[in-house]
């Protein structure tokens, strides 16, 4: 990369940390560290949310997926966009209601501690897993544009997420997610524009084209594989999975993922944060079909490179290697001229720390208040809360790059594996466990025990595990069955009389508030 490049890059790494350190200035507890004092725009929110979204799984794996596919991921938007409507008028006024720091503070009055704890560390070792998974990815772009090794990138951007989260909070996690998300998007238009400059055809002839290869293609109704396997069953891609699987995981993802819950209990009123969770299922399909277009554009562009060219051989050797995700990197450092390349760059970096923020503070806040708080010191002042606050981000930043790196470890050992299946696949794991514990709570009350809670939970984990690596059923369905699972087996129990009665009556008093 040229120097204007670095300059640029350092510059925007560099007002991220500043930001971070200013917004920290007027930490009094946990409240302010963690839900910003209840006061952030519903539109900040909802900004912060779709820069996480689009973490640099979806900078580097949508293009992958337009460059190498057609547009198939899109069907699962219909069941994100579905799935958020629901959990704006089921789980959302929920937590407002009984003024919860975390999703979970809501199974403890629900179900009691026992079943709260297990919930709270499923969240945390299933959370560990994804984001370690999305920092792998984003170090790939640093790897690829400075040429240092996997390893040291990740330890790098490590570095910078945690400096900054450690010093503002939940404030520098929307604040700078706001500047993330224009840098993101605005990434994505340099690209676009760039390639359409670099293909020697009219946009209207660009367009033929894609349509001719199929490109502009989203539902997959077919019934068999190539192989003569059921498609619904083994094809991750096929309508059904898609769109059933992207309503679970997203009412999971959404409705008991700290990680993107935790900035919608920021904004003053419950109906400010229902706004800001339906309205970013709506950004983030538009932001995932731009990304996906710019895959599709670098299709358009090598099929006119002539063989000779660099560019050419450089997407053949990626092809064969199948890391066809480090195409667009190689675009971007290799073709677009300096400066620019530094700019969208930066974008790279923006989605790597959106998603790696929220979750260093979703994951500090969960430990704080479902585990140290109530059961380890329950009456300290409020400094000394903010303290170990910062000092759990900072531990749990440390764990994210381990898991950073035992992911590297994998992906070396398994090339072919897409970069979207890695970020996403992780999470279906442990998500139904959570989901279908949070889908009794809310549905049935009376229903539910400690014993058919945490049987439900265990045997969820257990039944996705031995799906995933017994079987070859499509990742989406890893979810849906883990819900089901647990919903029924949960669903069996009772809910204790005494806490049942505790129940209604926070509830009758949450109601007079």
């Amino acid at each position: 990369m040229a120097a204007l490049d670095w300059i640029v890059i350092l510059v925007y790494l560099g007002g991220t940390i500043a930001m971070g350190i200013w917004l920290g200035r007027k930490q009094d507890d946990i409240d302010d560290y963690f839900l910003g004092g209840r006061a952030i725009p519903w539109w900040a929110a909802l900004l912060s949310m779709v820069a996480t979204e689009t973490s640099a799984a979806t900078f580097l794996g949508a293009p992958e997926q337009g460059y190498i596919r057609d547009m198939a991921y899109l069907q699962f938007s219909v069941g994100t966009i579905a799935a958020r409507f629901v959990l704006a008028s089921l789980f959302i006024g929920v937590f407002y209601k009984f003024r919860v720091y975390t999703v979970y503070g809501f199974l403890t009055l629900r179900f009691g501690a026992p079943t709260h704890m297990t919930t709270a560390g499923v969240f945390l070792l299933g959370r560990l897993f994804a984001s370690g998974a999305r920092l792998f990815i984003a170090a790939i772009a640093i790897q690829v544009a400075t040429g240092l090794d996997m390893r040291t990138s990740i330890i790098c951007l490590g570095i910078v997420a945690v400096v900054y989260t450690w010093f503002g909070g939940i404030k520098a996690v929307i604040w700078t997610d706001v500047m993330q998300a224009v840098v993101l998007f605005g990434g994505g238009i340099i690209a676009v524009f760039s390639l359409l400059g670099q293909i020697p055809l009219p946009f209207g002839e660009v367009i033929g084209e894609l349509s001719a290869a199929g490109k502009f293609q989203i539902f997959d109704f077919s019934w068999r594989m190539d192989d003569g396997r059921w498609a619904p069953l083994f094809n991750p891609y096929h309508v059904l999975p898609a769109v059933v699987g992207g309503f679970f995981l997203t009412m999971a993802t959404h409705g008991t993922d700290h990680d993107m819950v935790q900035r919608l209990l920021t904004c003053k009123e419950s109906k400010e944060g229902k706004r800001s969770l339906w309205m970013s299922g709506l950004i983030s399909v538009v932001v995932t079909g731009l990304f996906m277009f710019v895959g599709q554009l670098l299709y358009v562009y090598v099929g006119h490179l002539p063989e000779t060219a660099g560019m050419a051989q450089t997407a053949a050797q990626l092809r064969e290697t199948g890391k066809n995700g480090y195409f667009f990197l190689h675009y971007i450092v290799d073709i677009l001229p300096a400066g620019i390349t530094g700019l969208v760059l930066a974008a790279v970096f923006a989605a790597a720390m959106s998603s790696l923020d929220s979750a260093l503070s979703a994951m500090s806040a969960t430990f704080v208040t479902d585990f140290y708080q109530p059961y380890f010191k329950r009456n300290a002042d409020k400094g000394h809360y903010v303290q170990v606050s910062r000092l759990s981000t900072g531990l749990i930043g440390v764990l994210l790059v381990g898991v950073a790196l035992l992911v590297v470890q994998f992906y070396e050992s398994n090339p072919d594996t897409d970069l979207l299946s890695i970020a996403l696949g992780v999470m279906t794991f442990f998500y139904g466990a959570l989901l279908g514990i949070f889908l009794v709570g809310m549905l049935f009350r009376g229903r539910g025990s400690t014993v058919s809670n945490i049987t439900g939970v265990l045997a969820s984990v257990a039944a996705v595990l031995a799906i995933k690596y017994g079987t070859e059923v499509g990742w989406p369905w890893f979810i849906v069955i883990g819900t089901l699972i647990t919903f029924i087996i949960a669903l069996a129990g009772r809910t204790a009389s005494d806490l049942v009665k505790r129940f209604t009556e926070a509830d009758a008093a949450a109601s007079v508030q």
